[in-house]
């Protein structure tokens, strides 16, 4: 009998794109530097730093950032904007982002975060396993290609089309005659980071996936469901060989029930047959986001 259950030590990485307005003389990086500290005086140790890709410091549990992609937009004149990304250490895991992410994320609601079409809500998923088993980078992109045009329909209408997080190419035999880690490196050496499915961290001392679909969001709730959902999809890609599809399953309903079934945040006796109620819960959370996206809900929360 197959059972779904949450990783609990496969470990994870977040990123939070928002905007603050400015209300002072200073500039961003003063902003950046007070919005740290405050993390840092309620219990969360942060750093301010320009933009870069070195890790967080290992006494820190978060980094804020400088992200020149990101914009402020108002319905009203003379409000300046500044840019932020919040950038988690490597987390050990759902517990350690239950101690992280939702007090910083209330934080940064309570002072006036907000986000819109330019921001985004990134995650890194440790892999491992890839050097063990290279043949699992071919079981995510099989599993990645076959459902992303739902996985696109469970986010706001502006991440479908960005640039940022584009989809993949729909060539479902890509990888068919891989089985090295070189192999697969070069037959997807095409892929930039800016897909919503990043690989290129997989050829790293660290390996790695970055999910770059979601759209930016400071909702503890949406978050923690995403988290689980990209961990889910990961640990399924890594314990199941997923073949590849001859075509991707269109964003529809029967469709999306297929997809949380396969994965594993639905029940069925002939897939899987126990599902952790976490994952349930997930599985609930993500129909209801399809229908609010899919049956005339207006976006919310600063969706677009």
């Amino acid at each position: 009998m197959l059972i779904a259950e949450l990783n609990q030590t496969r470990r994870l990485g977040c990123e939070f794109e928002f905007v603050l307005p400015q209300l002072s003389i200073g500039d961003g990086s003063d902003a950046r530097r007070t919005f740290a500290e405050i993390l840092t005086a309620n219990g969360l140790r942060a750093v301010a730093r320009s933009y870069g890709h070195l890790p967080v410091p290992a006494d820190c549990d978060w980094a804020v950032e400088f992200d020149s992609s990101v914009r402020g937009t108002s319905e009203f004149h003379g409000i300046r904007w500044v840019s932020l990304e919040m950038k988690t250490r490597p987390l050990m895991g759902m517990d350690d982002w239950e101690r992280v992410v939702p007090k910083a994320l209330a934080i940064a609601r309570y002072l006036g975060g907000r986000v819109n079409a330019s921001t985004g809500h990134h995650i890194h998923v440790e892999a491992t396993e890839v050097r063990s088993d290279p043949t699992i980078v071919r079981s995510l992109y099989n599993v990645v290609h076959r459902y992303e045009p739902l996985i696109l329909g469970l986010l706001a209408p502006s991440r479908r089309a960005n640039q940022y997080a584009m989809p993949l190419p729909d060539r479902p035999g890509l990888l068919a005659k891989c089985k090295s880690l070189e192999c697969f490196r070069d037959a997807m050496g095409f892929l930039t980071r800016y897909y919503g499915l990043n690989v290129n961290h997989l050829w790293g001392v660290e390996p790695r996936v970055e999910y770059r679909w979601h759209q930016g969001t400071l909702d503890v709730e949406k978050a923690r469901h995403w988290a689980r959902f990209v961990l889910r999809l990961t640990d399924h890609a890594v314990t199941r060989d997923c073949r590849s599809a001859t075509k991707q399953l269109a964003n529809e309903r029967a469709n999306l029930d297929k997809m949380l079934i396969s994965i594993g945040l639905k029940v069925n006796t002939r897939v899987y047959a126990k599902v952790a109620p976490e994952l349930r819960g997930t599985g609930r959370h993500l129909l209801a986001r399809w229908k609010h996206f899919h049956n005339g809900g207006a976006p919310v929360g600063g969706e677009a």
